[in-house]
C-alpha cells in the first residue's frame, strides 16, 4: 500500500475550506468577482484529487503493461487541472456576458480574505510533494492573486460602486486564461522527452570512462524530476572475458542509476 504524506491530506483539507469560504462569499453575498474565485475553487479541489490520485499511480512498479513503470502518469493530475479550469472558463464568460446592477455585501470581503488564508497553507504544503504537484499549486497561487484582487474588489464595489467589483471579474477571468496556457505549455514540455543539460550528460559520460567504457552514442530522455531513461552506445576500453565484462556492465549501470538517477540500457560493440 502507497504511502501518502500528511501534508497530501492536509492540502486537501485546506483547498476545500478556500473553497467553501469563497462559494459562500460569493452566491450569498452578491459578488461577482468572489463568485468567479468560487469557480476556480472548485476547479482547484478537483484538480487536488486528480493530482493525488495519479500520483499514487505514478508511485506503482513496472508491470505487464508498463515496463519502464508508471511514473509518466503523474502527470494525469495537469491534464485534469487543464480540463478543470478550461471549463470554468467557459462558465465565467458565460456568468459575465451580461452587465447588470447589483449590490455587493461587505460580508463577502471577508469570506475573500478566509479563502486566502487556508490556500496559503494549502500552497506552502503542495510545493513540497514534488514535480506532479507543480501545475496544481501554479494554479493555487493563482487563488492566492484572485484572492488579493477579490478582497479589492468586492470592499471597493461594496463601499462605492458594482462596476468595480465587476471589473475584478473580468480579471480573473484573464488571469485563468494566462495559467491555463502556462501550464499546458510546461505540462507539453514534460512529456516531450526532452534532453538533460550539457552538464549532465558530461557527467554520465565521465561516470562512463570512469568505468572503463568509451561513449560512442548516448541518448537520455526525462521521466521526471528525479528519474533519467539511457540508450548507451558504448565500447569497452579493454579487453576483457565475457562474463568479467558482464560484471562491468552491471556495476555501470548501478553506479549510474545511483549517482544520475539515469536507468540505462547499455549496448556494447567492438
Amino acid at each position: 500500500m502507497l504511502k501518502i504524506s500528511w501534508r497530501i491530506y492536509a492540502v486537501l483539507i485546506l483547498s476545500a475550506l478556500g473553497g467553501l469560504a469563497k462559494i459562500i462569499g460569493g452566491i450569498f453575498y452578491g459578488s461577482k468577482a468572489i463568485f468567479v474565485d468560487a469557480l476556480t475553487s472548485l476547479a482547484n479541489l478537483v484538480a487536488a484529487y486528480a493530482t493525488i490520485y495519479y500520483y499514487k499511480v505514478s508511485q506503482k512498479p513496472p508491470d505487464i503493461d508498463h515496463h519502464y513503470g508508471h511514473y509518466k502518469l503523474g502527470f494525469g493530475g495537469a491534464l485534469v487541472s487543464l480540463a478543470a479550469y478550461s471549463f470554468v472558463a467557459g462558465l465565467v464568460i458565460v456568468e459575465l456576458y451580461r452587465v447588470e446592477p447589483y449590490i455587493v455585501s461587505i460580508n463577502a470581503t471577508f469570506f475573500a480574505i478566509a479563502g486566502f488564508i487556508f490556500y496559503c497553507l494549502a500552497i506552502m504544503l503542495a510545493k513540497r510533494e514534488g514535480e506532479f504537484f507543480t501545475p496544481y499549486s501554479v494554479f493555487t497561487v493563482s487563488e492566492l492573486i484572485e484572492s488579493i484582487v477579490v478582497i479589492l474588489a468586492s470592499l471597493v464595489g461594496a463601499l462605492y460602486n458594482y462596476i468595480v467589483d465587476y471589473i475584478g471579474a473580468l480579471i480573473l477571468a484573464a488571469y485563468i486564461f494566462v495559467e491555463i496556457f502556462s501550464t499546458g505549455r510546461d505540462l507539453l514540455r514534460n512529456l516531450s522527452d526532452i534532453a538533460p543539460s550539457t552538464k549532465f550528460i558530461l557527467n554520465v559520460k565521465e561516470t562512463i570512462e570512469e568505468n572503463g567504457f568509451t561513449v560512442v552514442d548516448i541518448k537520455i530522455r526525462k521521466i521526471h524530476s528525479n528519474l533519467w531513461h539511457g540508450d548507451l552506445l558504448l565500447k569497452p576500453s579493454r579487453k576483457d572475458e565475457l562474463d568479467k565484462l558482464s560484471e562491468r556492465v552491471k556495476k555501470l549501470k548501478e553506479e549510474l542509476m545511483k549517482k544520475h538517477r539515469l536507468d540505462a540500457t547499455v549496448e556494447l560493440i567492438e
